[in-house]
């Protein structure tokens, strides 16, 4: 999960992003996606990489989990994550630049049957630095309902090309289309994720804010699938400014390592939204995209 340190930072980084976006730019842009094609090897690359052991070892691709984060947490253990509607989430591992970690995710009911649905940071960076670069995330491998090492569905790789994120979150860094997706390829059975978890989630775009939403992700140094139910509780006023639908808010508490987790809703059959950020000073609220066509439809389309 992504960090703003406080309303001052949100503002710096809301101002930045207005600044560097003409106007042509506010219109919703198109999905990019790692040059290069996919390697012969590439999964198995990947699952050579991420043993279980380094699965356990594994940090969250955000940082460390402060104290406070830990204190304040409002999430609770899943009972049994390898049954639906818990199932369709996991983590997913990654190597992005000289880091690793893992994110969360959920596995989607597309037509491809392949489709993945995380945060984008946990895909690609984002702008940094003076110069804006970007750095996509590679060796990326998908596990549903992981708990403590094990894999009850087996692991789904994604090629390097088959990783993608909204243009005005490479460019801009805007929390409005932190949204990211990867077609994974099958596991050591031959079976495709959304098949392998019995049914992957449906994506929903356009409802009504105010829904209650049943979360997951696997935030902090925690070995099994986490959850936390919230109502919608409001938008984030200072995503107004920028491109995009804003972000609206949950009172869950959710810790680093979570980012990319779903929030589902018609009892776990739809996803509406997922972790995105959240701010230091704010012990009750976690934050994310509101789902629109403008945004993951956009991303997702023939995927």
């Amino acid at each position: 999960m992504s960090r703003v340190a406080g309303p001052l930072a949100t503002l710096a980084l809301i101002a930045a992003v207005v600044l560097a976006a003409p106007a042509a730019a506010t219109a919703d842009s198109g999905r990019v996606s790692p040059r290069g094609g996919a390697g012969p090897n590439d999964v198995a690359r990947a699952l050579a990489y991420w043993t279980p052991e380094r699965m356990r070892a594994a940090q969250p691709l955000d940082g460390p989990t402060p104290i406070e984060d830990l204190a304040s947490a409002s999430f609770a253990p899943v009972p049994e994550p390898s049954v639906p509607p818990f199932a369709a989430n996991g983590r997913l591992f990654v190597r992005q630049g000289t880091e690793q970690g893992f994110c969360s995710a959920t596995a989607i009911n597309s037509p491809t049957r392949q489709l993945v649905l995380t945060a984008a940071h946990c895909l690609n960076s984002g702008p940094r630095g003076l110069r804006g670069r970007t750095t996509w995330s590679r060796t990326v491998v998908f596990v549903p309902a992981y708990t403590d090492g094990l894999a009850p569905f087996g692991a789904f790789v994604a090629h390097r090309n088959d990783v993608h994120v909204a243009k005005q979150w490479t460019k801009l860094g805007n929390p409005n289309f932190d949204i990211g997706a990867a077609r994974v390829q099958p596991n050591a059975e031959g079976a495709n994720v959304a098949d392998a978890v019995g049914g992957g989630v449906t994506i929903a775009v356009d409802l009504a804010r105010k829904q209650r939403f049943q979360t997951f992700g696997y935030p902090g140094k925690v070995r099994r699938m986490q959850n936390c139910s919230s109502p919608y509780v409001g938008d984030d006023s200072t995503t107004y400014r920028i491109p995009g639908p804003p972000t609206i808010a949950i009172r869950c508490h959710w810790a680093p390592g979570a980012s990319g987790g779903g929030w589902l809703i018609e009892e776990g059959r739809m996803i509406d939204g997922l972790t995105s950020y959240a701010r230091r000073r704010d012990l009750r609220h976690t934050f994310g995209p509101y789902f629109s066509k403008r945004n993951v439809g956009a991303l997702v389309a023939g995927l």
